[in-house]
């Protein structure tokens, strides 16, 4: 079955794909960004550097190197959180996509506890010392922005882990075939694809001819719109050491 993960439909916890919400705008303009980020096949990172590495602010090269396109590898049948937060549009892809497009799970630590000091400790050390070498090709920055020290801070608390979230460092490109399913209200899922299949008859743009799914329809609706897209992914083989 779709849900679940890796063909065993009771691991109802995981998740074979990673979503994008574009955020709720109070101007109305929710729709407009969506198609405007479908038709360009590009999901572009904000201005916000993410990481592990805020003093790096003061050194420009180190600005562009940690903004990312965040995804969520939380699971179909339980989006409302994230929704809430975000809005009801988004786009999804399967994780084996994203990962070959750098893709990569956010490494959450708790930034107080002796583990956590440790990580940031060695991560700061080896971040000043290539930004003292004016090095942004310092193999430390490809690490540095997938890992996010959680805990309470002068500003208050920052506890996203419970996002569980990939990010791509710079743009993700993609196209239709790229994307399996897009999150559209029930409301206007037949506007969608009249514009669509538009858009192919007019030769105005690319179109989505994937499923569309409600992220608010109950499990039953959204099981049933991802067991049209692909057959389920066979179990892992049960690892064995080599001796």
């Amino acid at each position: 079955m779709p849900l679940g993960y890796r063909g065993n439909a009771h691991w109802r916890d995981m998740s074979e794909y990673v979503v994008h919400f574009t955020k709720d705008t109070p101007d109305g303009q929710d729709y407009r960004n969506m198609l405007s980020i479908l038709h360009d096949g590009c999901l572009r990172p904000g201005d916000r550097m993410l990481g592990t590495v805020p003093f790096l602010r003061r050194w420009p090269p180190a600005i562009e190197l940690h903004q990312c396109v965040c995804l969520s590898e939380i699971p179909l049948d339980q989006l409302d959180r994230l929704t809430s937060r975000r809005s009801v549009l988004g786009i999804g892809f399967r994780k084996t996509y994203l990962a070959e497009q750098g893709g990569v799970r956010v490494w959450y630590i708790d930034k107080d506890a002796p583990v956590g000091n440790s990580i940031r400790r060695a991560i700061w050390d080896a971040a000043e010392a290539a930004e003292a070498a004016e090095d942004p090709d310092n193999p430390i920055f490809r690490l540095t922005p997938f890992v996010d020290p959680i805990g309470e801070y002068a500003s208050g608390p920052y506890e996203f882990d419970w996002e569980r979230e990939w990010r791509v460092r710079g743009e993700l490109r993609f196209s239709p075939d790229d994307v399996p399913f897009l999150f559209i209200p029930a409301e206007h899922h037949a506007g969608a694809r009249r514009m669509f299949d538009e858009a192919v008859r007019e030769n105005l743009g690319p179109s989505y001819s994937c499923r569309y799914i409600d992220p608010l329809w109950p499990d039953d609706q959204i099981q049933a719109a991802l067991a049209a897209i692909v057959p389920p992914l066979a179990p892992p083989t049960p690892f064995r050491p080599p001796f």
